[in-house]
């Protein structure tokens, strides 16, 4: 996890972090680390430091002849290297950019960031496995989170050139008579403290100064109340329903009571997930490992601050059935979303029971195995819908064409999970910022190419779905998914 730092200190920060990692880098320590290292990360710092070697003294500057700026020169091959060699290295550096392109690079700094995938790649050249492959993984074997991005892939769109005036887009929609500055949302995502130590508060912080709507989830590492602040309004709350009916109301109460105008209740779990990934980067001793005892049950009694001081009389164990949801909505006067409808089936039943909204997701592919995408589930969820309740959606959404074509589709908002979390993990909130930022400019870029200059313009003649996917990123070991 990295500490947050002020701009001052950022560049003494990096160099710091810079020498660490050597230094580490001739350590057998570092073989705990294996697993989460990129596989090429020796031959990265060897590159670099030969070619520092190599390039010797740095040749005196020679003045522009227009305007006397000093001119900035490659080092040439007769300082260490000879002119194929020389050919050889900036040929090996234009396929460096060429591969990160399709797999992310490291950077070190936000504005460094061309796409989402490069905040991947930092956050995990510096995370600890565990933590790793508690946000990478998938179910069995990642097929549905493979297919969350294949969904989005298969779908084409057409563009226009010449109808319409996009001088001044408008990318604003209104929730439940709040209005946000896009349709982007932050998906609830567990313990963000593992990656960064701003957690929570970070995220709500960028988000907040976007006037974008942001998800909590109960099992946060910060509580709703300073997360609440560092967002300068409330936002809203996931809700993981407990048997214990009592429990679930004294949560309910707390965050109602904190300001909160919608509960997400998460559904898509309540089968259970089979999270291979996590059972084998624990190992036998999973949270009993002394390490792990820095931030799990590290004092008696530990838990995190959404399910702390939540005791009280037992309630009834209430089973889960379409009438919880009405339970829900009498239960407090927030908005209640169902999270993890699929089937157009169950888009009508959650609405006839009282929904004020559905939210299409399988857990970004960490739920159950369908091998089906929330893009291709969401047609019929909409036509289930018919209008009558917001339709949200999330899992495999990298870019701002994945917005625009769920918006096309009928969605009324769309979320990412792990993409601002990278940012997080990578750079505290000013990586969440930068991500948030990222996907926007891609969004309006397709909304310029659309001719579209309202949320309310996007519609479904603007997207056409191909025989196949396009699967260009790569995706060894599931990076780029």
């Amino acid at each position: 996890m990295a500490e947050r730092q002020g701009n001052s200190g950022a560049s003494v920060g990096r160099a710091s972090r810079r020498s660490f990692f050597k230094l580490l880098a001739g350590s057998p320590l570092l073989a705990m680390a294996y697993p989460a290292l990129p596989p090429n990360w020796p031959q990265a710092v060897a590159r670099e430091a030969r070619h520092r070697a190599a390039a010797g003294p740095r040749p005196a500057g020679v003045p522009c002849p227009d305007c006397g700026t000093e001119m900035v020169f490659a080092p040439s091959a007769g300082a260490g290297r000879n002119a194929a060699q020389e050919t050889g290295a900036a040929e090996q550096d234009r396929n460096r950019f060429l591969e990160g392109q399709l797999t992310g690079q490291v950077i070190e700094s936000p504005d460094e960031a061309i796409n989402v995938w490069d905040m991947e790649a930092t956050t995990h050249s510096g995370n600890l496995p565990e933590h790793w492959a508690y946000l990478h993984l998938g179910v069995d074997d990642f097929e549905t989170r493979k297919a969350n991005r294949e969904g989005f892939q298969r779908l084409m769109i057409r563009p226009r050139r010449l109808s319409g005036d996009v001088s001044g887009l408008d990318t604003s929609v209104e929730l439940f008579g709040r209005r946000w500055d896009s349709p982007l949302f932050l998906c609830p995502v567990a313990a963000l403290q593992a990656f960064h130590t701003e957690g929570e508060v970070g995220c709500a912080r960028a988000a907040g100064a976007r006037g974008t709507l942001v998800m909590q989830s109960h099992a946060s590492s910060q509580a709703y109340e300073e997360i609440a602040e560092a967002n300068g309004e409330p936002h809203w709350f996931q809700l993981y329903a407990v048997p214990d009916w009592n429990v679930n109301k004294r949560v309910l109460d707390r965050v109602s009571a904190a300001g909160c105008p919608a509960v997400v209740w998460t559904i898509d779990l309540l089968g259970g997930s089979n999270r291979e990934l996590a059972r084998r980067s624990l190992g036998i001793d999973r949270y009993d490992q002394p390490f792990c005892q820095n931030c799990h049950q590290h004092e008696p009694g530990y838990a995190r601050p959404m399910r702390r001081d939540v005791g009280g009389p037992a309630g009834p164990r209430v089973p889960y059935t379409w009438d919880y949801v009405k339970r829900l909505k009498d239960a407090t006067t927030m908005k209640v979303i169902v999270k993890g409808i699929v089937t157009r089936e169950e888009a009508e039943l959650a609405v006839e029971h009282g929904a004020d909204g559905v939210f299409v997701s399988n857990h970004g592919g960490r739920a159950e195995n369908s091998l089906r995408s929330t893009i291709d589930s969401l047609p019929e969820v909409v036509a289930g819908v018919r209008g009558r309740v917001p339709v949200f959606i999330d899992s495999g959404v990298r870019r701002g064409t994945d917005i625009f074509k769920a918006l096309a589709l009928g969605a009324d908002a769309v979320g990412i999970g792990r993409p601002y979390v990278w940012g997080l993990g990578a750079f505290g909130d000013r990586g969440v910022d930068k991500v948030i930022d990222l996907l926007l400019d891609e969004f309006r870029m397709t909304m310029r190419q659309t001719r579209t200059s309202a949320i309310d313009q996007i519609r479904s003649e603007f997207v056409m779905e191909r025989r196949s996917p396009i699967m260009m990123r790569g995706n060894r070991l599931g990076f780029g998914l």
